[in-house]
């Protein structure tokens, strides 16, 4: 796949950005998440990767991206991606420089290259606990925040989901509990073709050809391969302790077993690219060395916000590249709630508007606005160009914003 160099018409830019973040990020897909955009406009482009807090055309760790002629290639195989990008989706991209916003409220702006993606898990539902916040698939957890986005079936939040539901589920695994961290849930009640998972690597059985993923104190389900077979490939060299991506049939019997590989590699982003990353910690070896989502992290020039270090520990990065490396200048670790909290932005025109129901449509999604909505004097109507921020609520979207786009 060719590598999509910088723009060089691009300008060197020493401002920094000072966009007051309202968009949810996991943090973006990640205590106190910083609310002033990690990636300054100096560099000679950009790499990011987190959760798509925003729509028009897609908000990445409160940049918005335009994403129309951009490469997109699936996370799991180099291939094409042609499906839609959408809210709460997890996704790595190699872009232009970032333009900083040119109003207080404004959000940065960059063009996007190239863009990974891909979901983490994929099969049955098993149960459901709405108490506990959470749903089992194929043995494994799934954590949910009140930011996580539900689409698919008639579902829009957790108490909609049940076991006669399939889902595919985008994310973060945390290492030390084998759990996944849902940023969106797609719910289906058609069963999907393969079945997907991620994570550790437990019982495994070179011998009889099988292992487990999560932690062997937990429910996990059995996975069972066969050696040399012309439809599984395997890993060369792996074992306990390794994190894998495993895509496998109903049968739970794997047909490709993928290392963790770091984004930055498959988007062939360069050296000097200002770099923002959000994601859980998967590798420790000290403050100033660890991995997130695969992507090497040197942080012993860096600045510390937040908790402390270690494996599973939710962080946002700011810094840049150098030999494939992300040299870190901030290191922010904020928590579930400053997570679920964070507003989302979407820039589009409206659609089916109703004034009785309180209700548009933007971008295919319902929003329902009420007496606490700041409408900026703004009188909705069919066709106007809208800037909104919006948050979950009872698996709706509340507009707690509105201003006409620029």
């Amino acid at each position: 796949m060719r590598s999509i160099q910088s723009n060089p018409n691009f300008q060197r830019r020493t401002l920094l950005l000072g966009m007051v973040g309202s968009v949810v990020q996991l943090s973006g897909c990640g205590g106190g998440g910083s609310d002033v955009a990690g990636l300054s406009s100096g560099g000679t482009g950009s790499f990011t990767s987190g959760t798509i807090s925003g729509l028009g055309s897609i908000i990445v760790n409160g940049i918005r991206y335009d994403d129309t002629n951009a490469n997109k290639i699936s996370r799991d195989d180099d291939t094409s991606f042609s499906g839609d990008l959408r809210v709460g989706m997890v996704v790595s991209i190699q872009g232009s420089p970032v333009v900083a916003a040119t109003t207080a409220n404004g959000t940065a702006t960059a063009t996007a290259y190239r863009i990974s993606c891909g979901s983490e898990w994929e099969g049955p539902v098993s149960s459901v606990n709405v108490g506990a916040s959470s749903f089992v698939m194929l043995g494994l957890t799934v954590d949910v925040l009140t930011s996580t986005v539900f689409e698919g079936a008639a579902v829009t939040q957790l108490s909609a989901l049940n076991v006669s539901h399939f889902v595919e589920v985008h994310g973060y695994v945390d290492q030390t509990t084998g759990h996944l961290q849902a940023t969106r849930v797609e719910a289906s009640t058609t069963q999907p073709g393969h079945y997907k998972l991620s994570g550790v690597v437990n019982s495994f059985d070179g011998v009889q050809h099988t292992f487990k993923l999560g932690l062997v104190a937990q429910p996990s389900s059995q996975i069972n391969w066969v050696d040399n077979a012309a439809n599984t490939t395997v890993p060369s060299s792996w074992g306990d302790g390794v994190f894998v991506r495993v895509t496998m049939t109903s049968t739970l019997q794997a047909t490709k077993v993928r290392l963790l590989t770091s984004p930055m590699a498959q988007l062939n982003a360069e050296d000097e690219h200002d770099a923002e990353i959000h994601g859980f910690i998967s590798t420790y070896t000290s403050n100033a060395d660890f991995i997130v989502n695969g992507i090497p992290v040197d942080a012993s020039n860096a600045r510390l916000s937040g908790g402390t270090l270690r494996v599973g520990v939710r962080v946002e990065i700011h810094g840049s590249i150098s030999n494939g490396v992300l040299v870190a200048t901030k290191v922010e670790t904020p928590s579930n709630t400053d997570v679920a909290t964070r507003e989302f932005e979407f820039h589009g025109t409206v659609t089916n508007w109703n004034g009785g129901a309180q209700t548009f449509d933007l971008h295919g999604l319902t929003f329902a606005y009420n007496g606490s909505t700041n409408m900026h004097g703004i009188t909705l109507a069919n066709g106007l160009s809208l800037e909104l921020k919006a948050t979950r609520a009872s698996g709706g979207w509340l507009v707690k914003e509105i201003q006409l786009d620029d």
